[in-house]
């Protein structure tokens, strides 16, 4: 018997076996709904002679025994799941016991509708987050080493299949797809900074070929000596803190403590907000902006060491930015091309109003941005843009400028998401307030406060840090021009800029943004760390000849940056 089912399952294609394992998922979640109406519907019970938690089970339990029999079947092309198989074996035999004792054991005077119902409620979740799995799962042949470009990891100039690797990745699944169908070299370099295990792990994964060439010239890797310094010393330096590069990068108890405590005080004055207090607006707007800072480490994968902790907590960014596009747009894009014009979409999110590089073409409107009160309007915005103008767009065209795709579009859960972030902050930001008893003036009023003031403190802390001559035009510098091209951490060093590194308010107010220089070499080090490492960085730009621009306060970056919208208001 064992040898005709082998010889069975053996004889599906791969697309067949993942079409079985969507079609096996789909099945369970409808008879988890339908067991769902049973318990919680009157109708339902009214046509049930006997209790209808005992139906319910029932149903589920047949399911159950039906996944562990079709899996072993028809799905056997995923690598076999250990802890959810033993998790439907145990839940069947409990299930079984109880039903079989049901009258036995009195069962119907017991209150199960409540736990009954969360079971159920948890398999829907895991049924879609195994529908979204198979969407990932990668589209090969079974006669030749060939992939899809788009289920490939492309680092250092060679394709790499790390499908099977996915589940398995330390820091999470959303971490490791983030670079899949992309060239990850940035990703795969700046988040395993003190450990040489990503590239063990990377040798068991064969060079494959592709079938569709990239679009870009990927060069061979070549040995940075002033990012492997940098890495040596950064690690040496959180040591001698008593700070585990690797088992210590997240965030400390101070840090998270911090993080509930401005979760609290969002919810308080969220709470004002939706009854239409304009100050509440306010008030729920600079909590938004410092809730940030959760959702910025956790978007780097560095609140916790924990993925689940890290994928919930990537949501804090959601008063500034949609959070599932923020680590297309952010975490890989802008980390890893940082200014540059093609590659960063950074530059381009508000060229309507503001020119911020010589290759955008001059244009009228331009010439107001030497007006400082131009500039703040300008700002302004930029939540609007971050949550609802470009997300909107994102989801219309799946990608962001063309120049970022929106990888996450064919995977369900992902791209509910998107939907979900987008309509629940309009509902929240825009609508709550005109259902509260203030008048419609007042109600507007609300929304625009918090969308300003949002985007104001966005703005004057991220704008700052990349946006000035010599972060833009970084030959310009001191840095030498065969240093930039050699070096992805030098040019991560001459395009961003540091302020104020010693201030504890303003590392605070500035969600950490004021070591900037430190973040974009170390992305994946939590924000309270940054400090530790700040002078062995800087003493190792000066070693090196790399420019490190640290300003002495926040109105001297801001400062620089105006200067330079000012001198783009009117050259060519």
């Amino acid at each position: 018997m064992a040898s005709t089912v082998g010889a069975f399952s053996g004889d599906l294609s791969t697309s067949q076996r993942r079409d079985n394992g969507t079609t096996k998922a789909y099945t369970g979640i409808i008879i988890c709904v339908i067991s769902l109406a049973m318990i919680t519907s009157s109708r339902c019970s009214h046509l049930m002679m006997n209790s209808p938690e005992f139906h319910a089970l029932a149903n589920v339990a047949g399911f159950l025994a039906f996944d562990l029999w079709y899996d072993r079947v028809c799905c056997r092309l995923f690598p076999p799941r250990l802890l959810s198989i033993l998790e439907d074996a145990f839940t069947l035999s409990a299930f079984s016991a109880i039903l079989t004792k049901w009258e036995e054991w009195d069962i119907i005077s017991v209150p199960t509708t409540a736990p009954i119902s969360l079971w159920l409620g948890y398999k829907i979740l895991r049924l879609t987050s195994e529908i979204a799995g198979h969407g990932n799962a990668v589209e090969s042949s079974n006669i030749t080493n060939v992939v899809a470009k788009e289920y490939l990891w492309t680092i250092h100039g060679e394709d790499y299949d790390l499908s099977k690797f996915i589940h398995r990745h330390p820091g999470g699944k959303e971490a490791i797809l983030l670079g899949r169908g992309r060239d990850c070299s940035a990703l795969f370099e700046s988040y395993h900074p003190f450990t040489k295990r990503h590239r063990d792990v990377l040798n068991k994964y064969k060079a494959v070929e592709s079938k569709i060439l990239s679009t870009q010239k990927n060069e061979k890797e070549v040995e940075d000596i002033f990012y492997s310094t940098l890495k040596e010393r950064a690690a040496k330096a959180l040591e001698d803190n008593g700070i585990d590069p690797n088992l210590g990068r997240a965030a400390t108890k101070g840090r998270t403590l911090y993080y509930f405590v401005i979760i609290g005080l969002l919810g308080l004055s969220g709470s004002y907000h939706v009854k239409g207090n304009p100050l509440g607006s306010f008030m729920f707007a600079v909590f938004g902006w410092l809730v940030g800072c959760l959702g910025h480490d956790a978007g780097h994968f560095s609140a916790s060491r924990i993925p689940f902790f890290n994928d919930a907590g990537v949501w804090g960014i959601g008063f500034l930015c949609n959070p599932i596009m923020w680590q297309h747009q952010h975490t890989f894009a802008h980390h890893s091309h940082t200014n540059e014009f093609d590659n960063d979409p950074d530059l381009h999110h508000f060229d309507i109003l503001l020119r911020v590089h010589r290759r955008f073409k001059q244009r009228d409107v331009y010439k107001n941005q030497t007006n400082v009160f131009y500039v703040i309007g300008a700002y302004s915005l930029v939540v609007f843009g971050e949550c609802i103008k470009i997300p909107l767009s994102m989801m219309q065209t799946g990608t962001l400028y063309d120049m970022v795709e929106y990888t996450d579009k064919n995977r369900p859960i992902r791209a509910f998401s998107m939907y979900f972030h987008y309509i629940s902050y309009l509902a929240l930001i825009i609508v709550a307030p005109y259902l509260s008893d203030k008048s419609w003036g007042i109600a507007f009023s609300c929304g625009i406060i918090h969308i300003a003031t949002a985007g104001l403190l966005f703005a004057v802390f991220s704008q700052i840090n990349h946006l000035n001559e010599f972060s833009i035009e970084t030959d310009k510098g001191e840095t030498d021009e065969k240093m930039l091209k050699g070096s992805w951490a030098a040019r991560q060093v001459a395009t961003s800029n540091n302020f104020a590194t010693k201030s504890l308010f303003w590392h605070i107010f500035s969600n950490g943004l004021n070591m900037q220089i430190e973040h974009h070499l170390f992305p994946g080090l939590n924000h309270c760390h940054l400090h530790v490492i700040q002078p062995t960085v800087q003493k190792t730009c000066e070693e090196f000849g790399v420019h490190y621009k640290s300003f002495e306060s926040w109105s001297d970056v801001m400062g620089a940056t105006l200067s330079w919208l000012d001198k783009l208001s009117s050259t060519p």
